[in-house]
Formats: C-alpha cells, sequence, structure tokens
C-alpha cells in the first residue's frame, strides 16, 4: 500500500455541490501532485489538494500505484467546468512553434535530453508567443492522465510560468532573472515582450544554483546590475538569497499573481509554500 500524504486547504465558500461551476487543475511535479479547483470567472481559488509520498519521486509512481490514492480516484469522478493537467519536470526544450510544425519532436529533444524508458516526448504550445515546449513523460502518467481524462490538454510548466511572468509587467523586466527552485534543479527565465532566456540545470546545493544564476546574468551581459526574484520553499530560497546578496543588485522573493485572489482560510500556508505547491501562476 502506498503512505500517500494529502495536505486539504478549503475556502469557505466552497460548496461540493457547485463542482461543476469550477475548473479543475492537476499540476505534476517531482515532489507532489497539487489539485487546484478555481472560480476561473472570478479568478479566485476554491480549494488545494497536495497529494504526496514521502522519499518518492511522484513521477516514479505507477498507474496501479496512483489507482490506490482514494483521494485522487474521487477527485478523477468530478465533472468540472473545465480541466487542465500541467507537468512540471526538469527535461524541457523550448522552440519556435513553426518548428514543432516540421522537425521530428523527440530527435530534437534528444538534442539535449536522455529519454526516458517507457516514455513519450509530448508538446504544448504557447500561441500567443509562438514558442512550444517539448517535454518527456512516463507512459505510466500518461496511462493515468488518458484513461481518466482522455481529452484533457497538457501542457508543460515552463510555457504557463512564462505566459505569467510577462502578464506581471515588472519593472526592468529584461533585468529580472525570476529564479524557480525544486527539490533538484532550478529553471531560470528571463522575459519582457519575448522570452530573453530560459533553462533548467540540475542542482545539489546553493552553490549549484548561484553558479548557474551568475553564469546567466553573465550570459545576458547583465553582471552586477541583475535583479533576481527566487521561488520556491523558504529554507532553499533563504540560502541563496544570502549567497547571491553580495553578486547581484537585488534579491527578492517571489510574489502569487496579482491576479488571482486567495481565500482568507488559506493565509495558514506561507508564502512560499503557496509557490512550490499550488504553482498559482499555473492556474491562470
Amino acid at each position: 500500500m502506498i503512505p500517500f500524504e494529502v495536505s486539504t486547504y478549503t475556502d469557505n465558500l466552497f460548496q461540493e455541490g457547485q463542482r461543476s461551476s469550477l475548473d479543475q487543475h492537476f499540476i505534476f511535479s517531482d515532489s507532489h501532485l497539487a489539485i487546484v479547483d478555481l472560480d476561473k470567472e472570478n479568478r479566485h481559488l476554491m480549494r488545494l489538494q497536495v497529494i504526496s509520498v514521502p522519499g518518492r519521486d511522484a513521477f516514479s509512481l505507477s498507474y496501479d500505484d496512483w489507482k490506490t490514492c482514494d483521494v485522487l480516484m474521487r477527485e478523477l469522478e468530478v465533472k468540472p467546468k473545465g480541466r487542465k493537467v500541467v507537468v512540471v519536470n526538469q527535461d524541457v526544450s523550448l522552440a519556435p512553434e513553426s518548428m514543432l510544425n516540421i522537425i521530428e519532436g523527440e530527435a530534437y529533444f534528444q538534442l539535449n535530453h536522455r529519454i526516458y524508458e517507457s516514455s513519450q516526448v509530448l508538446d504544448s504550445r504557447y500561441h500567443s508567443i509562438k514558442t512550444g515546449a517539448l517535454f518527456n513523460v512516463r507512459n505510466e502518467l500518461i496511462k493515468l492522465i488518458r484513461f481518466n481524462m482522455p481529452m484533457v490538454e497538457i501542457t508543460h510548466g515552463s510555457l504557463v510560468f512564462i505566459r505569467h511572468l510577462m502578464e506581471q509587467d515588472f519593472a526592468n523586466s529584461s533585468k529580472l532573472l525570476h529564479v524557480q527552485i525544486y527539490r533538484n534543479y532550478i529553471e531560470i527565465a528571463c522575459v519582457d515582450d519575448k522570452i530573453r532566456f530560459y533553462n533548467t540545470f540540475p542542482v545539489g546545493n546553493e552553490n549549484d544554483m548561484a553558479y548557474f544564476v551568475l553564469a546567466t546574468a553573465k550570459q545576458l551581459e547583465l553582471h552586477q546590475e541583475a535583479e533576481v526574484h527566487l521561488y520556491g520553499t523558504e529554507k532553499a530560497t533563504q540560502a541563496l538569497k544570502e549567497y547571491l546578496k553580495n553578486y547581484v543588485k537585488t534579491v527578492e522573493m517571489g510574489i502569487k499573481s496579482k491576479k488571482m485572489t486567495f481565500p482568507v482560510s488559506f493565509h495558514q500556508i506561507p508564502e512560499q509554500q503557496w509557490l512550490i505547491e499550488s504553482s498559482t501562476w499555473l492556474c491562470e
């Protein structure tokens, strides 16, 4: 029996009988699955459920493993207004959308990444900036998704994160590096009206993280003029913030989306925990 752990945070206005009026997003990452119910029309999050298995990579779970999770199976029986699946992992390659129409996706992906055994290379697209993402998903997760949500769109988190950053209208956006910290890797993005830089890097500690952040700043010719926003757990972001503050202009913690509203009852969740668990920008 898989020892699933489930944390649930619910708005006072959330009602089971009104699920058909809400959208539901499933966000798969290496550390957990987040299930988010939201009132998309009013841009308001109604409930967050975080499902994890201590000591296990969520992407390593089989379809049969997931089927033993009662909370997940119950949520898959719900008929929401709309659904979206987001995969958040390190192995992603961005490419011009026009290129995805003519290249063999798996071959292009293999130029920079290895392909998992028993897996598929999928693509998702961000039409307004004519950019696509190629990413690798194990067949066991695809079975879970396609057998239970056959028509759902599967999007990669990199594109939705980039869209979120573009919509926030940050000041000095061309000098701003956004650094999202995951369990074994970081992603770094710099965007204004276009993608100036995006990549993921494997890391083991804050020294590795700082190296890639500073190397990115050098590549973009920002050097000490770089401004950094950090997203991730409080422990990880604080350690990197202390290291970077002597080498870049400013280091700040990332904030939740300004275009979403959050229930008062969710305030028990620390800001940085929100960002890493619910990936709130992925719910827009």
